[in-house]
């Protein structure tokens, strides 16, 4: 499917440049909000463990006395502050009193000096603990570089209302820094990964999109609409009809309408050289509501002469989705005053699938008014069974590339016994396309095939020739190379 379609380069390079410039920008704001998430939770975290070592272990051994430690004393803050640094949570510590005396440092030979205090000191000696994040040294005691985290905690001795030192210490920043890695990295993968998600379920409508836009500024594609509505105007359009044979009773029970146009430079056009440019477009409306029209006038005409047979018309994806068209079916119906069960409209399964819910309600305002809906080339797409289940048909079309090989494959007449099998079981009738001999034919009606059409019975005939063919069938002749069909 998507090696038929000519892609505009320009179009989808720029939806791609777009999504990436959108998902890079949503990984951008998502990062920066989840790393200051990140960010204030680790230091809070650091800001507790900082607390609980100055309560648990500097504290108590502070509480009496500032001054006069001997080797015994400082070992339990030693072992303190090397626990701390084992695990990660500690580059340097030092306990200030309030004049700026060193009361303990892990470097011990800072111990008993005196320097101006640091100011988050000086705020925690205020009761408050306090975290600070500096990208340099703010203590005569710190020798780290580099972005640290600083948390400053007060400790207090017998009087418990204000602090007698501050216990100073010094945690590495850059294991916060790998956890906001870590985190936005992860949640980066999941945005980019949602985006191919999404890109891939785009794609076929990007390709649709394309091949759109190609063929709205294709100027052959817009000089072909603009005679093709000139056509309608001017009565250019004419109908040719192909019967359907009812195989029990030998009647005609309908017959198929295949556009042509007679184009006032290039004579007789096949509806291979104008419907493509048609579909998708404005026009398609409009064409198709003029061609119901032609097909009930020539309908209402060989009733008048005693032909029951009805009409069928095909539909495309634009006529399906169109809530428009019942509301016109019934107008032309009553204009020609011909019965619902007159007209026929075939459809594949591809028009359906376009829009299966907005498909369903244009059928079934169609099949309320009694206008019969066939699926034609049954068995060519992918939602066969869910569309004879869901949508409201009359009968189904067997493609003749099943119906060809039918006397001669195995595989092709299982297929089509299967699918009359089905459609029987469902209540719906069956009609067999494309059938070119006789055995053909006497294999379909052993089959319990409903109705056959092909060059067997006859090509597509323009009306006078059709009337004619009403009034002396020529069933049998052999039949030259089949042109395209509408």
């Amino acid at each position: 499917m998507f090696s038929r379609v000519s892609l505009r380069p320009g179009f989808l390079l720029s939806f791609a440049v777009l999504l990436a410039v959108g998902v890079g920008g949503l990984a951008y704001a998502v990062s920066a909000i989840n790393s200051n998430d990140i960010r204030d939770a680790q230091i809070a975290a650091a800001r507790e463990r900082g607390e609980l070592l100055a309560q648990a272990a500097y504290a108590p051994a502070l509480r009496n006395r500032l001054a006069g430690f001997d080797a015994a004393d400082l070992r339990p803050l030693d072992r303190a502050a090397l626990a701390a640094k084992e695990s990660g949570d500690l580059t340097s510590l030092a306990v200030w009193d309030r004049r700026g005396r060193v009361v303990y440092a892990t470097d011990h030979g800072q111990i008993d000096r005196t320097y101006r205090k640091p100011a988050a000191v000086e705020e925690a000696l205020k009761g408050d603990t306090v975290v600070t994040t500096p990208s340099s040294p703010t203590s005569p005691l710190d020798r780290t570089e580099g972005e640290q985290i600083q948390i400053v905690a007060p400790l207090y001795g017998r009087d418990r209302r204000t602090p007698h030192a501050a216990m100073e210490m010094h945690v590495p920043y850059a294991p916060v820094q790998a956890e906001i890695s870590r985190r936005t990295n992860r949640i980066n993968l999941i945005l980019v990964c949602g985006a191919l998600l999404f890109l891939a379920g785009m794609w076929p409508r990007l390709l649709s999109a394309s091949r759109a836009l190609r063929e709205r500024e294709d100027p052959r594609r817009r000089k072909v609409l603009s005679e093709l509505k000139e056509a309608i105007e001017q009565q250019q359009l004419e109908l040719h009809y192909q019967p359907k044979i009812d195989l029990r009773s030998g009647e005609i029970a309908a017959v198929e309408s295949l556009v042509r146009w007679n184009h006032p430079r290039d004579g007789l056009l096949g509806p291979d050289r104008f419907l493509p440019h048609a579909a998708g477009s404005e026009l398609i409306g409009p064409l198709t509501v003029h061609l119901i029209e032609l097909a009930l006038r020539d309908c209402a005409g060989w009733r008048g002469h005693g032909v029951e047979a009805g009409v069928d018309v095909n539909l495309d994806v634009g006529n399906v989705l169109d809530p428009q068209l019942p509301k016109e079916v019934e107008r032309l119906l009553a204009k020609w005053e011909l019965p619902a069960r007159a007209l026929g409209f075939e459809l594949t399964e591809a028009a359906i699938q376009a829009d299966p819910d907005k498909a369903a309600g244009v059928l079934r305002d169609l099949a309320a008014q009694g206008v019969r809906l066939a699926i034609d080339d049954f068995g060519t797409g992918f939602s066969s069974l869910a569309v004879l289940r869901e949508m409201p048909l009359d009968e189904i079309k067997i493609d003749r590339s099943f119906v060809a090989g039918l006397t001669r494959n195995a595989a092709d007449e299982s297929i089509v016994r299967s699918t009359i099998g089905l459609a029987h079981d469902l209540d719906l009738g069956t009609v067999a396309e494309g059938v070119e001999d006789e055995a053909t034919l006497r294999r379909l009606a052993e089959l319990g095939c409903d109705q056959a059409q092909g060059w067997y019975f006859s090509r597509p005939l323009p009306l006078d020739a059709l009337l004619a063919w009403f009034a002396q069938p020529a069933i049998g002749v052999e039949p030259p190379p089949e042109p395209a069909r509408a």
